[in-house]
């Protein structure tokens, strides 16, 4: 085990204790020197921790614009390396935003996205991330009445996966059929990026994935990131889209 590796998986570690503590300037300082540490590897799954918290620092400070930006970043990263623990964080945090700027019918409906992830796999909050949902459910139902929440976090917990982070990460309706995604003409992948690409268009997980191409899932989570930055997409649904549209993509060698 590399010591970036170590380093970035102890930001993750410390990242909960310094906001419980409060310490919001330490945790923006950390994160961003992390995040771009994991950038430059390519690498996402840590990465998305790393927006993620101090997506919710920025908050606290009022810096709510920055806030946001880090928080869909951090959807993005963790849709992109199948890391639904890590999404279901994401997307809460998103939703408490949601709720304390008075977006009310989007922060319920993300709270109903947010379970979803967590009841496709058995996923249960923790008690930081509980409290913090607790909050965001009374400052909704406050705003716009039980009823109103319900049928908003019912369309959330209606919407699939792929929907859902369309709906968080553009900050507009989701739509019924989004518009097909298409690369530039020139765009080419290799071989092995065009495998991975066709396996998620059939709804394959990274773990799924992996084991049919005999891989380990770090290597699929890099192939997913390099594919999504060469295409210039955001998620695993626009990546099954443009396979969708284009299936006979030109390719070279790796």
């Amino acid at each position: 085990m590399g010591l970036d590796h170590v380093e970035k998986t102890a930001h993750n570690t410390l990242f909960p204790i310094l906001i419980a503590a409060g310490e919001t300037d330490r945790i923006i300082e950390i994160g961003e020197r992390a995040a771009a540490l994991s950038k430059e590897r390519g690498e996402s799954w840590c990465r998305g921790y790393q927006l993620d918290y101090p997506a919710r620092a920025c908050w606290l400070r009022g810096d709510h614009e920055k806030a946001q930006a880090l928080a869909r970043e951090a959807v993005v990263c963790k849709h992109a390396v199948d890391d639904c623990h890590g999404l279901t964080m994401a997307l809460e945090t998103l939703a408490s935003m949601a709720a304390e700027r008075g977006t009310h019918e989007r922060a319920a409906i993300l709270l109903g996205l947010a379970q979803r992830v967590c009841d496709l796999n058995s996923i249960t909050l923790v008690e930081l991330h509980r409290q913090q949902h607790e909050r965001s459910v009374s400052t909704i139902t406050r705003g716009i009445g039980q009823k109103a929440f319900d049928a908003a976090f019912a369309r959330g917990r209606a919407m699939t996966i792929d929907e859902g982070v369309t709906f968080a990460v553009e900050d507009k309706p989701a739509l019924k059929q989004a518009p097909p995604v298409r690369s530039a003409p020139d765009t080419e992948l290799t071989p092995r990026q065009l495998e991975v690409a066709r396996l998620i268009a059939h709804d394959l997980t990274n773990r799924q994935i992996a084991d049919r191409l005999f891989l380990s899932e770090r290597t699929v989570e890099t192939h997913i990131t390099n594919i999504l930055n060469k295409l210039g997409l955001n998620s695993r649904g626009q990546l099954s889209r443009w396979v969708a549209e284009l299936p006979e993509p030109a390719v070279r060698d790796a």
